[in-house]
C-alpha cells in the first residue's frame, strides 16, 4: 500500500509541498522549473508566513498568479491553470506544515475517513523511487478505484457513478475551515484572522482577487486542500446515510470529485444521490447529472468506457513497421473522436513513442505528420507526447523542410481557443530548431527573453524574494541552450516505460 502525505511528519510534509511536481503539475518542458525559486524563498521567508495586511495588498490584484489554459475539446470547452504565486505558495505552506496544524490535520482526516463504508483514494500518495509524482497518482487511482471497483462486484449488483460540475472552481473557501474547526466554530471564529482554518482561506482569496469562490487547479497542494473540503462533505454524507439506510449494505469510493456507489437495491442507489446531492448543495457543489448513471453490470461498469473501447484493437506492438505506424495512428484517431483527450489516446500514443523508429517515418513525414495534428486538433490534452512523436518524425528532414512544417503546425492549431499550454509544446519544437515564431503566451515570450510579469509582485515588500521573482530564474538558459530538436521521451511521457 503506498504511502501518502499524511503519513508524514511536518518537517517532511513540508518538503513533499516545496517541491517542483507539488508546486506545479502541469506539463511543462523541462527547462521550466521552479526548483530554485521555491529554494530561494523558502531560505528567505524561513518557517513565516505572510501576515493579514500582506494578504489584503494581494487580494487588489487580479492576477498574482499566472493563469494558463488548456483547451478540452479542441472547440469551446477549455481548463483553467495556474502557476501560483510563489511567495504565497511557500507562505501557505508554512501555515499548513506548522506542527500543530499540521496535527490537527491528521486527525481531521482520521474523522473525515471515520465510515468504512465511504472509501477517499485521492490523498496524494508519495512518488515511488525515481518515479513521477503524477505517475505515482495514476498508479494509486489504477489500483484503488478500477481494480477495486471490479472486486467489488463479488459483493454488489449495481454500480452508480456521478461527479461534481467545475469541483475546483464552485469551492467555497469558507468552507475551508468549516472542515478544519467545523462550520459552528468556524462560524463563530470568522473574524479570527489568526484561526488555522481562516489562513488557508486568506490566502487563497489572495490568489484569487479576494474571491471566496474556487481555489487554483494545477498544483498538488491544492488537490490537497480540495481533499480537506471533499473529506468533511463525506462525513457530513456518513450522517445522512446513516439515518436514511441504518443497516442496510452499500459501499462509495471517491477519487476527488467523481463517486462510484455500490448497493444490491436500485432504491438504495437512488436515495444515495439523493442525499449526496443535498450534501453537495450545502457547500455550494452541484452534482453533475451529464454524468450520472447507474449499470446492473458492475465489472463492465467499473472501467472506463475508452479503456472498453480499446478492446476492440490490438495492442500497440514493441516493433512498428511503416504500415503498422500509420494502422495505429489511425486507430488513435478512432479512439479519440469517441473519447477524446482519453487516458487509453495518451497511452497508445506513448506506446507508439515507444515502440517507433526513425525507418518506420521514412517517405511519409508529412502524411505522419498531419496526421498527428488532426489527432492533437480534436485532443490538445495530448498534444505533449503528440509533439514528442512529430520531433521524432521530422528529425531526418531538412532544417528548411522542418521549419515549414512548424509553420504549417502552428497555422492549424491556432486556430483553437485557448491554446497557452499548447504554444508552449510547439515553441520547445521550435527551440530545437533555434527557429523563433509569434505566439501570444506569456511563459513563451519570457523564454524569448521579453519582459514579462509572469507574477504580480509589486504587493511584496521583501526586496530580495521580489527580485528573485521578476528575476524568471524559473527558465532554466542553460538547458534552452542545449535543447534539441528531437524531443526526448522523458519529457513528454508520465512512465518511464508504458510496456513496463
Amino acid at each position: 500500500m503506498s504511502k501518502n502525505v499524511l503519513d508524514l511528519n511536518p518537517t517532511d510534509a513540508k518538503k513533499f509541498f516545496i517541491n517542483q511536481e507539488s508546486f506545479s503539475n502541469i506539463e511543462l518542458p523541462p527547462y521550466f522549473s521552479f526548483t530554485k525559486l521555491l529554494t530561494v524563498i523558502t531560505k528567505s521567508f524561513k518557517d513565516k508566513e505572510l501576515a493579514f495586511d500582506d494578504l489584503k495588498k494581494a487580494k487588489k490584484y487580479e492576477t498574482v498568479n499566472h493563469i494558463l489554459y488548456g483547451n478540452k475539446d479542441g472547440k469551446y470547452a477549455w481548463r483553467k491553470y495556474e502557476i501560483i504565486n510563489p511567495l504565497l505558495y511557500v507562505s501557505l505552506v508554512n501555515v499548513i506544515a506548522q506542527k500543530d496544524n499540521w496535527k490537527l490535520l491528521q486527525d481531521r482526516f482520521k474523522k473525515f475517513q471515520g465510515d468504512k463504508n465511504i472509501e477517499c483514494e485521492s490523498i496524494p500518495v508519495l512518488p515511488k523511487y525515481k518515479s513521477k509524482q503524477r505517475a505515482s497518482q495514476i498508479s494509486q487511482w489504477v489500483n484503488n478505484i478500477e481494480k477495486k471497483s471490479v472486486t467489488l462486484a463479488l459483493e454488489y449488483k449495481f454500480l452508480y457513478q456521478t461527479d461534481i460540475t467545475d469541483c475546483y472552481g464552485s469551492i467555497y473557501t469558507h468552507s475551508i475551515p468549516w472542515a478544519i474547526h467545523t462550520k459552528d466554530e468556524s462560524k463563530r471564529k470568522q473574524k479570527y484572522t489568526d484561526l488555522f482554518g481562516n489562513k488557508i482561506d486568506h490566502h487563497i482569496q489572495a490568489m484569487s482577487y479576494g474571491q471566496t469562490n474556487g481555489i487554483p487547479q494545477g498544483s498538488i497542494l491544492m488537490d490537497f486542500i480540495a481533499e480537506i473540503v471533499l473529506g468533511y462533505a463525506d462525513t457530513e454524507l456518513s450522517k445522512k446515510l446513516n439515518v436514511v439506510l441504518k443497516d442496510k449494505k452499500f459501499h462509495i469510493l471517491r477519487y476527488r470529485d467523481d463517486y462510484r456507489i455500490f448497493t444490491n437495491d436500485t432504491t438504495d442507489g437512488d436515495v444515495i444521490l439523493k442525499c449526496l446531492s443535498e450534501t453537495l448543495i450545502g457547500f455550494g457543489f452541484r452534482m453533475n447529472t451529464n454524468k450520472t448513471y447507474s449499470c446492473d453490470d458492475v465489472v463492465t461498469g467499473s472501467i472506463k468506457p475508452d479503456k472498453i473501447e480499446a478492446l476492440k484493437f490490438e495492442a500497440v506492438p514493441k516493433k512498428l513497421s511503416k504500415k503498422e505506424l500509420l494502422r495505429q495512428l489511425m486507430i488513435v484517431q478512432q479512439i479519440g473522436k469517441w473519447h477524446p483527450n482519453s487516458g487509453t489516446l495518451k497511452n497508445r500514443l506513448s506506446k507508439i513513442l515507444d515502440a517507433v523508429n526513425d525507418k518506420d517515418f521514412y517517405n511519409q513525414q508529412k502524411l505522419i505528420t498531419s496526421l498527428l495534428i488532426d489527432i492533437a486538433y480534436n485532443n490538445p490534452n495530448a498534444f505533449p507526447v503528440i509533439a514528442g512523436l512529430v520531433s521524432s518524425c521530422i528529425s531526418k528532414l531538412t532544417i528548411k523542410s522542418k521549419k515549414e512544417l512548424l509553420l504549417k503546425i502552428q497555422n492549424k492549431i491556432c486556430n483553437l481557443s485557448n491554446i497557452g499550454l499548447i504554444e508552449i509544446w510547439i515553441q520547445r519544437m521550435s527551440i530545437g530548431l533555434r527557429f523563433k515564431l509569434l505566439l501570444n503566451e506569456k511563459l513563451c515570450k519570457a523564454v524569448d527573453g521579453e519582459a514579462q510579469n509572469i507574477f504580480i509582485t509589486d504587493w511584496i515588500d521583501d526586496a530580495v524574494i521580489k527580485k528573485s521573482i521578476e528575476d524568471k530564474s524559473y527558465i532554466d538558459k542553460a538547458k534552452i541552450s542545449k535543447t534539441k530538436t528531437l524531443i526526448d521521451k522523458k519529457e513528454v511521457q508520465v512512465f518511464d516505460s508504458y510496456y513496463n
